[in-house]
């Protein structure tokens, strides 16, 4: 998990988390685990790879029809509890 988690989403695949990339410039990435995923231009177009399940992670992208969160407005802020 990203300690510098700005979002994160529980999931039964685990949990994604968006983050501001390090030296990045204003961009931002998107991580599920201990694993990045990739960067974005920002925490809504991270979000929305999720809903789309186009976020690179076999597990979730393959899930089929999922009830995911359809914007950044329902992730919770912070990094998850431990």
């Amino acid at each position: 998990m990203n300690r510098h988690c700005l979002f994160h989403y529980r999931t039964r695949v685990g949990t994604f988390w968006i983050a501001q990339q390090p030296g990045g410039r204003g961009r931002f990435l998107l991580g599920i685990g201990d694993e990045a995923l990739g960067s974005y231009h920002s925490p809504a177009a991270a979000a929305d790879d999720v809903y789309c399940q186009a976020t690179g992670c076999y597990e979730w992208d393959a899930l089929g029809p999922v009830t995911s969160p359809t914007d950044l407005s329902e992730w919770r802020k912070g990094p998850p509890d431990r």
